[in-house]
């Protein structure tokens, strides 16, 4: 049961010691004030401090309980109030109530009445504020000035992310995998007018069409196969906020009419409706495809292509913006440590910003947090590395000319990596990102030797 700390302001002396010895019997503090004056001189010491709840009399003196309810709103508006009165009417709860009370108890208080109530109020004021700190905090990292980021070339992309957020305009965000076009579009998601609503996001390669329509405009019961109840998508789930599209040039054509339908009309129809809902949505998307080209082959609307790319953002490469590297790597090693962060010596600073990053900064992630793993201390250095990365390339994979099934591939490669590593048993399960104990057992499943390599 979370503790709250509550004010009971009340005209009448035995009230008001029965209230706080009611909710202090609860583990709650409780002080008393016995009239208006008082009360609002108790909350103007308290500062940013203040109380979970207020108990109101109606009734108090000094200032009409009522009229004391409408200065508390006017000073502190998020402080709840609960007015009570010993004449119970409706008149005075629904003014109570209109003024901005939280609730409205007519006397003499019942004992576990009151105790449920102050405990709903402290568990809802605690949920508030850590949605607050959440929110501040989700700000706070997507803010351009927060974002890791030494390179001149992203700098300048998180500055144009930074322009374009307080527009409503869409927003096509390119560049390769793994460079971190979803962090864009969460910057200019919390920067722009719409941060205190959801921010959404979507793979449209990882579902089906249909599975894709579904979770984008929602579906009623029964309208597919497996449609077991009435679901909302994630455009009506985003309303007022923003989605972001990832991987757009994979939807199919019939999919792109629907969704250019909500990006010109911000209206969709349901899996399984006829009827018309509407949707207050800023999309922003993002694709590693030349969408140009797709267009010109006819395979992306044109239409669509030109109301998603109002603006465009170019995600540089990590190859290409290497000062980024080692801040990174030092943010993910910081991440992943489960005691002290563990320091990058510099021989392995020198091979993380000689490695060209095929899977860009997705793929420094993957290493650093293995890295951590295996150094079992505080200090990451070169041995710990993937022999790819000390290599300054990728492990090179000759495929054969005849066919061959799935398991001779895997056999293949295991035992060109084993041989590339010269036989480094640490060094290739690594690069293979399985245990050891896999690893021996793949070795012996296709008698893979030294002699053998």
């Amino acid at each position: 049961m979370e503790q709250g700390r509550i004010f009971i302001c009340d005209a009448q002396a035995e009230a008001r010691d029965f209230l706080k010895n009611s909710l202090e019997a609860r583990g709650h503090v409780a002080e008393t004030f016995g009239g208006s004056p008082q009360l609002l001189k108790g909350l103007e010491e308290l500062k940013d401090q203040r109380p979970d709840l207020v108990l109101l009399d109606a009734a108090a003196p000094g200032t009409e309980g009522l009229e004391m309810l409408r200065r508390i709103k006017a000073l502190y508006p998020n402080q709840a109030v609960v007015v009570t009165s010993a004449f119970a009417t409706v008149r005075v709860g629904v003014e109570a109530m209109r003024l901005g009370a939280s609730d409205y108890l007519a006397k003499p208080l019942l004992a576990e009445e009151l105790c449920a109530l102050v405990e709903q109020v402290v568990e809802r004021n605690r949920l508030v504020e850590e949605n607050r700190s959440l929110k501040a905090e989700i700000r706070r990292r997507f803010d351009p000035e927060q974002v890791v980021a030494k390179s001149t070339p992203f700098k300048k992309v998180l500055e144009l992310a930074r322009k374009v957020a307080p527009s409503e305009a869409s927003v096509l965000i390119l560049g390769e995998s793994g460079t971190g076009k979803e962090l864009v579009a969460s910057t200019i998601h919390y920067t722009s007018r719409r941060r205190e609503q959801r921010f959404l996001t979507i793979n449209c390669a990882a579902l089906t069409d249909t599975l894709l329509e579904s979770q984008l405009f929602g579906h009623l019961k029964g309208s597919f196969t497996g449609a077991s109840g009435t679901q909302r998508g994630l455009v009506e789930e985003a309303h007022k906020g923003t989605l972001f599209l990832d991987e757009i040039g994979d939807i199919s054509p019939a999919l792109q009419a629907k969704l250019l339908r909500v990006l010109q009309e911000k209206e969709f129809l349901p899996v399984g409706s006829t009827r018309v809902r509407h949707a207050d949505v800023r999309f922003i998307a993002a694709t590693n495809r030349n969408l140009e080209e797709e267009v010109a082959k006819g395979s992306f609307r044109e239409d669509l292509y030109y109301r998603l790319n109002v603006v465009s953002l170019q995600v540089p490469p990590l190859r290409e913006r290497r000062d980024d590297i080692a801040p990174l790597a030092e943010f993910f090693a910081a991440k992943y440590a489960t005691r002290e962060t563990p320091s990058i010596t510099p021989e392995a600073l020198a091979q993380l910003r000689s490695y060209d990053w095929p899977g860009n900064v997705r793929e420094l992630e993957n290493v650093i947090e293995m890295s951590v793993i295996l150094s079992e201390g505080n200090e990451i250095a070169a041995e710990h590395l993937p022999v790819k990365v000390a290599e300054g390339k990728p492990v090179d994979f000759a495929l054969p000319q005849e066919q061959m099934s799935l398991e001779e591939l895997e056999a293949l490669y295991i035992e060109q990596v084993y041989r590339q590593t010269h036989y480094h048993k640490l060094k290739t399960s690594q690069i293979l990102q399985i245990s050891r104990k896999t690893l021996d057992r793949k070795l012996a499943q296709y008698q893979i030797t030294k002699e053998q390599g």
